[in-house]
């Protein structure tokens, strides 16, 4: 008979130490399931939705057999009276829908009466935090300085990021600089524009998917080492945009990314009063620039984009988007206050 473990938690935020955890467990049964418990209060720290954690557990880990999003049942107990025996039969009874168990795994003193109560052995893994001093809480109090506890691909979720769209020389370089400067973190920097430059201002069709596929890598490499948010100098749609201007139509794998990755920012839209400046690389001039910020206000409505107009200069814009973010973050907000 193939042996299964069980690992529970709340993964808040996954971390090398769950890691270890989950990979001593696999190197010991042959089938293992997580449990992830739905159990997300809020603090000054980035949201960390159930399914974010059990996606992070499902991208590190492909292979496991269950991954269960489960409500904490006792929610509103203090978490350390929740380690307590006492409430250790409570859970296993909860999760006696999975089945029976061979082996326990955990870190923590709930694991000896869980395993009992679920008629399985406990397996001790690195309880004392020799092997990896570090615990979910001390990263939550500053994760940017604690970022190498945890995988990219969890790491990149834990930073909101803002981008600025609008038509040529509106601001959006200047204010994406601008907001990263105030905020301690960084901004990623449009590749179109660079690669334009690289290409004495000629560009074609094909350019586009490309400008696409590495502007957001860009932000990607960004977001590992940005603190809260990231400000992005245009995004994929963008490209979209001018594709949409130029050929009335687009590469399906430009539409894809965009589908993709449209919901990851908080958008702000730059309005076209911050001063048209020639700086020999300007195509739309005039009525074109016009007409390619209405197609902007016309595509972000087709797209169900909720944005936010900047306009005036730069401190002025840079007090609108301040205002913006601790509305639509605020767990940051209280971050900020405290």
């Amino acid at each position: 008979m193939p042996s299964r473990g069980l690992v529970v938690g709340k993964f808040m935020p996954l971390h090398r130490g769950h890691q270890l955890l989950i990979e001593s467990a696999q190197s010991y049964v042959d089938d293992l399931t997580v449990v992830v418990y739905d159990s997300d209060p809020p603090g000054v720290y980035p949201a960390m939705p159930a399914h974010t954690r059990a996606g992070w557990v499902s991208k590190l880990y492909p292979n496991l057999e269950n991954i269960i999003v489960r409500k904490d049942i006792l929610d509103n107990v203090p978490q350390l009276e929740k380690d307590e025996p006492k409430y250790a039969l409570d859970y296993a009874i909860d999760l006696s829908f999975l089945g029976e168990f061979d082996y326990v795994f955990s870190s923590e003193a709930y694991g000896e009466p869980f395993a009992k109560a679920l008629g399985a052995k406990h397996v001790v893994v690195d309880q004392a935090r020799e092997m990896l001093p570090i615990s979910g809480t001390e990263i939550r109090e500053n994760i940017y300085e604690h970022r190498g506890w945890v995988d990219p691909i969890v790491y990149r979720d834990l930073v909101q990021k803002v981008v600025f769209v609008g038509t040529e020389s509106a601001g959006k370089s200047t204010i994406a600089e601008a907001m990263a400067t105030m905020l301690d973190t960084r901004w990623a920097h449009e590749y179109g524009r660079e690669l334009w430059e690289e290409q004495n201002l000629t560009g074609s069709f094909h350019d586009l998917l490309k400008i696409a596929q590495n502007h957001y890598k860009r932000e990607e490499a960004a977001l590992l080492h940005s603190r809260d948010f990231l400000f992005c100098d245009t995004n994929p749609w963008t490209t979209l945009q001018w594709s949409l201007m130029y050929n009335k139509t687009a590469d399906e794998r430009l539409l894809d990314l965009v589908r993709q990755t449209k919901d990851e920012y908080i958008w702000f839209l730059c309005s076209n009063d911050f001063g048209w400046v020639n700086d020999g690389t300007r195509e739309l001039v005039g009525q074109k620039s016009k007409d390619f910020q209405m197609q902007n206000i016309s595509e972000l409505a087709k797209w169900d984009i909720n944005y936010t107009v900047l306009h005036g200069p730069v401190e002025d814009r840079k007090l609108q988007v301040i205002k913006e973010l601790e509305r639509q973050v605020p767990w940051w907000s209280m971050k900020v206050e405290a």
